[in-house]
């Protein structure tokens, strides 16, 4: 009988047939896959702890974008409510600067009454004024010109209707007064 060394030396002689490559080939694949089951089987503790902290790391992510999403949130809140207030005060402006345009001649009843007879005094005062004295004399008091003095008692006297009726009866009353100072 041969001995190991030599049968197996006789059969690393012989022709290389097809069913021992195949034989050959079908044992290399289950070595393979073996292989590669144990190195699986050895990694699963690996890909677990892996797992594991990769879903640490996104929760600390997470907890870390958290403030960071709330103040962005706060912000945007701010803006919005910042962008309403400004509509509102702009929408409020708009509205006064119109009643102010189309409401700048507008007075009440009271404040008309009051105003035409404020002006009714200040024509009586120049009238007044200039039966005593003369336009240049006016025009200094009124800080303008001698002719526009002249224009202004005109105006007065016209919207008092006094012409000369008044005068005479102005002067007979500065008449009345002057005998009873002598």
């Amino acid at each position: 009988m041969a001995s190991t060394s030599q049968s197996a030396s006789r059969r690393s002689l012989r022709p290389h047939t097809t069913s021992n490559v195949r034989e050959n080939a079908r044992r290399q694949r289950e070595r393979l896959l073996a292989r590669q089951a144990a190195l699986e089987a050895l990694a699963g503790p690996i890909h677990e702890a892996t797992d594991k902290l990769f879903k640490l790391e996104a929760t600390v992510a997470s907890r870390a974008q958290a403030p960071l999403k709330k103040i962005e949130r706060l912000e945007q809140t701010r803006d919005r409510r910042i962008k309403k207030i400004q509509e509102e005060y702009a929408a409020k402006i708009a509205e006064i600067q119109r009643e102010m345009e189309a409401g700048t001649e507008t007075l009440t009843p009271q404040e008309r009454e009051q105003e035409s007879s404020l002006l009714r005094e200040y024509a009586e005062a120049i009238v007044k004024f200039s039966r005593s004295a003369s336009a240049s004399e006016l025009a200094p008091l009124l800080g303008v010109s001698t002719r526009e003095a002249k224009k202004l008692i005109m105006q007065a006297k016209a919207d008092l209707g006094v012409a000369n009726v008044a005068e005479p009866a102005a002067r007979s009353s500065d008449a009345q007064s002057v005998p009873a100072a002598s």
